[in-house]
């Protein structure tokens, strides 16, 4: 089996991609450079999202930030199916259990924005009114992703992988382009 990290090891993880402290993990450390492929993913998305706003009245900026962020959602989506085959290899389940409503790496996906929000809004002097609100959510999350685990651990529950199957157009194959469908 896979070792898993904690989700506060995971979350500090990602506190420290946004300080410059970067972590150097080899591919033998099971999902963690996963899930810091995906927080980095996840920064990009953002800063690209935020160029997108930045440049409103330049239509080619604009377009092209666009095209960026589907090309990084469509990354963002690999990279969370490929973190909850990881967390397959890595906890067994009962099958009998009722599902759990999202599987881990949607949650520490989740996470990993939020702690995005938080690391900006802490930069931003004029939304420090949001940051308990923030702080609080953070750790509920965390909470609930902990006791998920201890339920699939304990057979209570059990997770079932994320398929995206988000089509973008045009497709890879040879059909005719047209417009993204979600």
């Amino acid at each position: 089996m896979t070792t898993l990290p904690t989700v506060a090891t995971v979350i500090a993880l990602f506190q420290d991609v946004l300080r410059s402290r970067a972590p150097d993990l080899a591919p033998e450390q099971g999902v963690l450079p996963w899930l810091l492929a995906l927080h980095q993913n996840n920064l990009e998305q953002w800063n690209r999202e935020d160029a997108a706003r930045q440049r409103a009245e330049d239509d080619r900026e604009v377009a092209a930030a666009k095209r960026d962020i589907d090309r990084l959602n469509m990354k963002r989506h690999e990279l969370v199916e490929e973190i909850d085959a990881q967390f397959v290899a890595g906890i067994e389940q009962s099958d009998a259990a009722p599902p759990t409503t999202e599987s881990p790496a949607m949650v520490f996906d989740r996470l990993s924005v939020l702690v995005i929000r938080i690391f900006s809004t802490e930069n931003v002097a004029v939304y420090a009114d949001r940051l308990p609100v923030l702080y609080a959510q953070i750790a509920r999350l965390q909470e609930a992703l902990e006791a998920s685990f201890d339920d699939v651990r304990a057979g209570r529950k059990r997770f079932v992988p994320h398929q995206s199957l988000k089509l973008y157009w045009p497709q890879p194959s040879s059909r005719a382009a047209g417009s993204r469908r979600d």
